[in-house]
């Protein structure tokens, strides 16, 4: 086991990269931009209407969120991350399995925990102060514990995996893998009203989180995709949807 700095700085160099040109190309798309206008106007009037929800919250998740990442691209990654050449496939079902095996155990989180009726219980319902629609600012309205919980998870699955299956993880899978989560987890958080291909994903994406937060008894636990809300029976349907779909004649 080495401690391959140069792994892990080229890392968040890549996922810092990545994502600033990425979202710069993709604001100038105009369906993006308008719905990103409709984000902002909505983000601003939580702000200034009930700033005594999001004020402190948002800063301190954002504080925890940044603590966890250093401590983990400088504490645990440079010992699970390689520049050495690794085949795209394997690139790929690295990529696949840490995205996947997190958001099962996210979803068992998320449901038995989160939403069961013990002290998590209490932590989460800040959460759901964020009633339908939800808007990108409340990706943040988090309890310090509920953005640790799900920080933590993703790095604990990560090194899991790794001790597991003894072999390092290429750079572009941890580039990939962390670009994935956080923008899934920023676009399930936003007002999105886009009903043309090839936008219409995202909507739905966007759509069936809001379900979730429509009161506490809603499913649609899973963070990435609904693939285990769909195995177990907790798949849920916005009502917006049902509105949305054309009448029968």
């Amino acid at each position: 086991m080495t401690y391959d700095w140069v792994a892990a700085l080229s890392t968040v160099l890549l996922v810092i990269a990545i994502v600033a040109i990425g979202q710069f190309l993709v604001f100038r798309i105009p369906a993006i931009a308008k719905t990103r206008e409709l984000n902002n106007a909505a983000n601003k009037d939580k702000w200034k209407n009930k700033s005594h929800k999001y004020a402190h919250r948002v800063k301190t998740s954002q504080k925890i969120g940044l603590t966890l990442n250093i401590a983990f691209y400088v504490g645990i990654l440079p010992f699970l991350v390689t520049l050495s050449p690794q085949p795209l496939s394997k690139i790929a079902l690295d990529v696949f399995m840490i995205l996947m095996v997190y958001d099962f155990f996210y979803y068992l989180t998320h449901r038995f925990l989160f939403h069961g009726q013990g002290y998590l219980r209490k932590v989460h319902a800040v959460h759901h102060q964020a009633r339908s629609r939800v808007s990108s600012i409340d990706s943040f309205l988090l309890h310090p514990w509920e953005i640790f919980i799900g920080v933590a998870l993703f790095y604990l699955v990560t090194s899991s995996l790794y001790l597991i299956t003894g072999e390092p993880f290429h750079v572009a899978t941890i580039v990939i893998a962390n670009v994935i989560y956080t923008q899934l987890n920023q676009v399930n958080h936003c007002k999105i009203d886009l009903h043309t291909f090839p936008w219409r994903t995202l909507n739905w994406i966007a759509i069936r989180h809001d379900a979730h937060h429509l009161n506490m008894h809603k499913g649609n636990y899973a963070t990435l995709t609904l693939l285990f809300d769909w195995m177990f029976g907790t798949l849920e349907v916005n009502p917006l949807e049902l509105e949305d779909k054309p009448k029968s004649t």
